[in-house]
C-alpha cells in the first residue's frame, strides 16, 4: 500500500525533467516510472486525503492514480504541463470516488487542514497563551466556515490558498475556464468573509485572506 512520505527535496540541477520521465516511461523504462512515483507519491497522497478525509481511502486511491497515469503515459501531450495532467487524473479520482460512495464530503478537507495549518504568526505583543488560544481558535473557526461555503468554491480555494497555484493551472485542473476560477475565486472569498463576520463580529480581519 502506497504510504507518503516526506517531501523529497528538489531535482538536482542535471535531473531528468517530469516531461522527459514521461517521455522515457511511455516507452517501457520502468525506472523512469518508479521515479515520477517517487518524486509526486507524497502530494498527490495529501490532496485526495484532504478531498476525501480518509486515509486509508487516499492510499488506495493513490494507488489508482498512479495505475491510471501508467495506462495513460502514450497519450501525454508535452504541451500540458505533466502536473497539471497528473493533478488531474488526481481530482477527477476523488471526484469518482465520492459520488460513488457518497460518504466523505469535500468539507472533510477543512476538518483535516485544520490540523495541519499552522496559527496565524502573532502580531507584536501577542506572544502570551491567552492570545495565541484566541488566534487559533480564529484558524479552527476560518476552516469551519470554509467547510461550510458551496462546493464549487472549496476546491479551488484550497488549490489556490493551500497549494498556491496559478489559475491557469487551477482552471486546466478543475478543467473550467480561467474566468470561471477567478469568478469562483472572488466569490467564494466573499462567502467566507461574510460568513467570518457573522460569526465573529468583534473581529474585523479574517484569519485567510
Amino acid at each position: 500500500m502506497l504510504k507518503a512520505s516526506e517531501p523529497m527535496e528538489p531535482p538536482a540541477a542535471d535531473a531528468r525533467t517530469d516531461e522527459q520521465l514521461t517521455v522515457k516511461a511511455g516507452a517501457g523504462d520502468k525506472e523512469a516510472f518508479r521515479e515520477l512515483v517517487e518524486r509526486h507519491k507524497s502530494y498527490i497522497f495529501t490532496l485526495l486525503l484532504q478531498m476525501i478525509g480518509h486515509r486509508e481511502a487516499a492510499e488506495d486511491l493513490a494507488q489508482d492514480v498512479f495505475l491510471k497515469l501508467y495506462r495513460s503515459l502514450g497519450h501525454y501531450r508535452a504541451e500540458s504541463k505533466f502536473t497539471t495532467w497528473l493533478y488531474r487524473i488526481a481530482a477527477n479520482t476523488a471526484t469518482d470516488y465520492k459520488r460513488a460512495k457518497a460518504r466523505h464530503p469535500l468539507s472533510r478537507l477543512l476538518e483535516r487542514l485544520g490540523r495541519e495549518l499552522k496559527v496565524r504568526p502573532a502580531a507584536h505583543g501577542e506572544h502570551d497563551p491567552a492570545r495565541q488560544a484566541v488566534a487559533k481558535e480564529g484558524q479552527e473557526l476560518m476552516l469551519r466556515l470554509l467547510g461550510e461555503l458551496p462546493d464549487k468554491y472549496k476546491l479551488i480555494l484550497f488549490l489556490y490558498h493551500y497549494r498556491q497555484l496559478a489559475v491557469q493551472e487551477i482552471a486546466e485542473i478543475a478543467e473550467i475556464p480561467v474566468k470561471t476560477v477567478e469568478t469562483r475565486l472572488y466569490r467564494g472569498k466573499a462567502l467566507l468573509k461574510q460568513k467570518w463576520m457573522e460569526a465573529n463580529p468583534h473581529e474585523t480581519r479574517p484569519v485567510m485572506e
